[in-house]
């Protein structure tokens, strides 16, 4: 064992990508095991070739999959890599999981897309862990990965820790019932009540949330909870509808943001106080680290 491993370590170390390095070190930090970071180049017509530094026997490879499609091949190289030099267990650890979505045939003609990026990651590592992937039609994360052990890790505690102290008389909102199951367990880890909406979706932008009459928020603090902000149009319209009913303010608390600037720019004009994410993505919102908890699933 070396000076960095402890006894509870399953892992030898954490390799991480050079998007990704401060995410894989606090993993690494957290399991008390080396990280090393994967060298990347680009070629000019767009193929991509990776190195890996050093060799691990059962390593944890670490890389959130927002904007993917260049992040897969890559995972691809790198566990072929890993593989070689002698791995005997590679764990992908991908706090945001890519093509979760299309979990089914919605018209002629389009993918499952996750059951064939599933099943393409399924055959590089023995284990996968995600946090908050979206599951909504689907039972259980291994469906998606067959044969793997999986880990889908719920975002609720993180951000509950992160809200001790709240005000008893907040309500814990969510903008709908696919997100139901974050916003009960956030509330119940903070002891106070929830709320779920419905959502109408007819584009990417163009969404209507709509909060039950019953929901008692007025003059009271709200958090809205959700799992991913990307186009924030969800969170705008929950946030007007929780104002209506009669908030007293608005915070928002995310598992993986994917907003870009101008859309965090919105925020204060559409009467958000605050807004923190989860470290998994990158992002300046990043407010509530994933490591320890991750850290702990991978000692299991």
């Amino acid at each position: 064992m070396t000076a960095h491993q402890t006894p509870s370590s399953r892992y030898t170390g954490v390799y991480g990508f050079p998007e990704s390095a401060e995410g894989a070190q606090r993993l690494a930090a957290a399991l008390g095991v080396p990280c090393a970071i994967a060298e990347l180049h680009r070629f000019p017509d767009g193929e991509s070739l990776v190195r890996v530094p050093e060799r691990m026997e059962r390593a944890v490879v670490y890389r959130s999959l927002h904007r993917p499609n260049d992040k897969l091949v890559e995972l691809m190289l790198a566990a072929s890599v890993l593989r070689r030099e002698g791995a005997k267990e590679l764990c992908l650890v991908a706090p945001y999981m890519a093509y979760m979505r299309q979990d089914a045939v919605f018209r002629p003609g389009e993918p499952v897309s996750q059951k064939v990026v599933g099943a393409w990651l399924a055959q590089h590592f023995d284990r996968i862990l995600c946090v908050e992937p979206h599951l909504h039609r689907t039972g259980q994360l291994d469906e998606v990965f067959p044969g793997r052990r999986t880990d889908a890790l719920s975002g609720a505690p993180v951000i509950a820790a992160a809200l001790r102290g709240l005000d008893s008389d907040s309500v814990v909102v969510g903008p709908d019932e696919e997100a139901e199951p974050l916003i009960e367990a956030t509330a119940r880890g903070l002891g106070v009540a929830w709320a779920c909406g419905r959502k109408e979706r007819r584009g990417d932008r163009d969404v209507t949330v709509v909060l039950p009459e019953t929901a008692d928020l007025r003059g009271r603090p709200v958090v809205i909870v959700d799992d991913v902000i990307s186009s924030g149009e969800t969170i705008f319209s929950c946030a007007r509808a929780a104002r209506a009913l009669g908030a007293a303010s608005v915070r928002v608390a995310a598992v993986h943001a994917l907003f870009t600037a101008e859309t965090a720019a919105r925020f204060p004009t559409e009467g958000i106080d605050s807004v923190m994410s989860c470290d998994g993505v990158p992002h300046p919102s990043n407010a509530l680290p994933l490591a320890p908890m991750i850290a702990e699933a991978l000692r299991q």
